[in-house]
């Protein structure tokens, strides 16, 4: 069972929380407050003991697209709660993947999602 680490929140940079996957690979999980309406959600991949990563995942909701996956991301999710934010939701919708590769094959299906008018 994958381990979630607290959510940390710094107003000038943001919200994050770290993962640590099944494989043991750790995830950090961000969202960045920098846009006027919703800023980057993004996941990178931690490596050499926590000095680097790798980002694998990037979406930036003032998009359209970006608006279609926060709308997926926190479908049913009650007002108020952690699973209504942004971070909160992407954090929800990844917890269960055992490995990097598991997270990247499901921000990509994410990323496909279309919206009904489409």
């Amino acid at each position: 069972m994958a381990k979630v680490g607290p959510f940390t929140i710094d107003p000038k940079a943001g919200a994050y929380c770290q993962i640590r996957l099944d494989s043991g690979e750790k995830v950090i999980v961000s969202h960045d407050k920098g846009g006027f309406k919703g800023g980057c959600l993004s996941i990178e991949v931690s490596k050499l003991m926590g000095f680097s990563s790798d980002r694998i995942f990037s979406c930036e909701l003032d998009t359209a697209e970006g608006r279609i996956a926060l709308a997926e991301l926190t479908r049913g999710a009650p007002n108020g709660h952690v699973d209504a934010t942004p971070l909160g939701a992407l954090v929800k919708y990844i917890k269960d993947c055992g490995s990097v590769a598991l997270v990247k094959a499901r921000c990509a299906a994410l990323m496909s999602t279309r919206s009904p008018e489409t």
